[in-house]
């Protein structure tokens, strides 16, 4: 038992250094099991996060049901628009727990909320109005009937494109212009020389050797 609780309490001063570690070198010094828990944590807070705007966004869906009848539109290009996507979402949302009518005033609020994102330069909110306006030419063209299909799903592309002015304002088609000034890089320095040079000193030669005399031999030898 002894044995098991100093192993415990080794494990937990080991990751207690994890931490410290982690709070004064930083994110790349983290220990793989602090990353973890970090990322898991996030993910399960984004979906946290993400649910309950979702639960928010179809709440306020369901309370703006802004129906087209109580809006004046004596040419009826409205009406050509809105009844077909009303028929079209009432019929592909009958075997859903989602209402039509929450089906209804969300497709009206998001295309608002894209409008407006579009306008303010949004990313997110120009992409979000591209798919909202394929959705609804779409929707336009399905629930028409045949003999005027063509006709309405032309209005709704044309609506959505005179809308599309404001909401992808800035936007411009035509190529960017690349300029390419190809400057030359100045000439790189010769490589320095180095030569060695080494100075031996002369030496003195010898004096000659003096043998002693030998009477013996020849003078030319003494």
């Amino acid at each position: 038992m002894k044995t098991l609780t100093l192993a415990l309490l080794g494990w937990l001063r080991n990751r207690a250094d994890d931490i410290t570690t982690a709070s004064r070198l930083g994110w790349s010094h983290t220990a793989l099991w602090l990353k973890a828990a970090a990322v898991a944590g996030g993910l399960a807070t984004t979906a946290l996060l993400l649910g309950w705007a979702a639960d928010l966004g179809l709440q306020a869906a369901h309370a703006l049901p802004w129906p087209t009848q109580k809006i004046s539109d004596p040419a009826g290009l409205l009406t050509t628009i809105d009844q077909p996507v009303r028929h079209y979402l009432t019929s592909r949302t009958d075997q859903l727990p989602l209402t039509a009518t929450t089906a209804y005033a969300l497709w009206q609020a998001t295309g608002a909320l894209a409008l407006v994102l579009g306008f303010c330069r949004s990313s997110g909110g120009r992409i979000l109005w591209l798919l909202w306006g394929a959705f609804t030419v779409a929707a336009v063209f399905t629930a028409t009937p045949a003999p005027g299909r063509e006709v309405a799903a032309a209005i709704a592309a044309l609506g959505w494109a005179a809308l599309s002015l404001f909401a992808l304002r800035g936007i411009s088609l035509s190529p960017t212009a690349f300029i390419n000034v190809h400057v030359p890089a100045p000439p790189a320095p010769p490589a320095p020389q180095i030569h060695a040079t080494i100075h031996i000193p002369r030496q003195a030669p010898a004096p000659p050797v003096l043998k002693p005399f030998d009477p013996q031999q020849p003078p030319s030898l003494n």
